[in-house]
């Protein structure tokens, strides 16, 4: 059982290592996909929101599924600290 699950783990290492990067001149040192200016987070928050990697990753054709999996993963293993965003009112 745990076999699988240690491949996936394997698997998502490997892709952060490759994909994700924190450059303190690029938007403040968030977590990117290496190479662009996009955050984690911010693909995080489209997938949570109801955006497919598909639809992500044709929007950024010069950049493989790969990275925007990777990108999803990370920030759901590493949300953000400090105060919600989207509190009632």
């Amino acid at each position: 059982l745990a076999g699988a699950e240690l491949d996936r783990a394997d698997h998502y290492v490997a892709a952060r290592d490759r994909w994700i990067d924190s450059v303190p001149d690029i938007k403040g040192g968030l977590p990117i996909i290496r190479g662009t200016r996009i955050t984690a987070h911010s693909v995080g928050a489209r997938v949570e929101a109801g955006d497919s990697l598909d639809e992500i990753a044709a929007e950024n054709p010069d950049l493989p599924r790969e990275a925007f999996e990777a990108a999803a993963l990370y920030a759901k293993a590493h949300p953000l600290t400090g105060r919600p965003t989207n509190l009632p009112r």
